[in-house]
């Protein structure tokens, strides 16, 4: 081999080399960052489950009433491979906290914030009556949820309970603000002064009226029914659908609720093949004898008592959700169990 051709193939030798070394290296790179990538992706995921165990602490801690309206301050705790802090906004109108909780792993932070209300066993009720009785004799159906009274429940077997039956409770006191709602019946062009009546045609919004309430047939009402007189559903009534919108309530008044019928017992219909979703509340009793093939989707309170009575098709299901969020403007006394209503706004924002 001349001199030449050894010169040619040295400088061979050291492109080959220099191009293996330059691989090495770029596969060397390569994998540090994807190592880097992989520890940084498990440090967003170990910071999010951090922060959602701040959360669920702060929420025990309101849970067993360590925390209140009047003291809930900020939270910080080491917690694994890192830390949570979790602060928290009480809304006294809505009884609602809006927490929120920051999550530390080494370098990478993630937070969440979500909105409790910490509220009285009441708003774990299907059906409470501050009166006397909640009265179910005669009736057939199903009641899921817990129902409760002041004085007694008066049921027979008849109507299948499948929550807790609880006599004797604490009055509760449920209300609500009605100017709030009238306010808004203005601004929609739909308050009145005198009686008006709901049947054969679709509502929508929220109705107020200082006077008293008739709802007849084929009522299709996507919207809210407030008044100061009573509220009355027509003889007979047919197929009405109630569905309020923003967790308004569904019917409420100062006054009574009722719903019954005329001729001898055997014949009365009172509502008949409906259905109601949403908070019902009264001032006075709530009437619904007489029912026939009915089903209510949330709560029914009343500051006096209820009766369901002589009832046939009567379904009642109770429906945590209507609060949450909270009905505005609704207010009750404390009383029973404190109960635990997350308002369906977990979202992670940017810290």
């Amino acid at each position: 081999m001349t001199t030449g051709s050894k010169g040619i193939s040295l400088i061979a030798v050291m492109i080959v080399m220099l191009i293996v070394a330059t691989l090495v290296l770029l596969i060397a790179s390569m994998m540090s960052t994807g190592t880097k990538t992989a520890v940084i992706d498990m440090q967003a995921q170990q910071a999010l489950y951090i922060a959602e165990a701040g959360l669920e602490h702060y929420i025990y801690l309101l849970y067993d009433e360590t925390y209140d309206p009047d003291n809930h301050p900020e939270l910080t705790r080491s917690f694994g491979e890192g830390s949570y802090t979790v602060t928290s906004v009480y809304d006294a109108p809505t009884y609602v906290y809006t927490l929120t909780s920051t999550a530390t792993v080494d370098s990478t932070t993630r937070q969440i914030i979500e909105g409790v209300s910490i509220t009285s066993g009441l708003l774990d009720r299907g059906i409470h009556a501050d009166g006397s009785t909640v009265d179910l004799v005669g009736s057939s159906g199903t009641i899921n949820g817990n129902l409760s009274c002041s004085v007694h429940v008066l049921n027979y077997g008849g109507v299948i309970i499948t929550g807790d039956v609880t006599e004797g409770m604490a009055k509760v006191n449920p209300d609500l603000d009605y100017d709030y709602y009238k306010t808004l019946a203005q601004a929609q062009g739909q308050y009145y002064t005198s009686a008006i009546t709901f049947e054969n045609a679709t509502y929508s919004g929220v109705y107020y009226t200082t006077g008293s309430v008739a709802i007849g047939d084929n009522a299709i009402i996507n919207a809210s029914i407030i008044a100061e007189g009573a509220i009355n559903f027509d003889y007979n009534a047919d197929n009405v659908q109630i569905n309020p919108t923003n967790n308004y309530p569904a019917l409420a008044t100062k006054s009574g609720i009722s719903s019954t019928g005329t001729g001898t017992p055997a014949s009365r219909i009172g509502l008949q093949n409906s259905t109601i979703n949403g908070l019902i509340l009264a001032g006075g009793s709530i009437n619904f004898d007489y029912i026939k093939n009915s089903t209510f989707n949330g709560t029914m309170l009343a500051d006096q008592n209820i009766d369901m009575k002589d009832g046939t098709g009567i379904e009642f299901n109770y429906d945590k959700d209507i609060f949450a969020p909270m009905t505005p403007g609704f207010t009750y006394t404390a009383s029973g169990e404190i109960a635990v209503l997350r308002q369906k706004d977990w979202n992670e924002v940017t810290p």
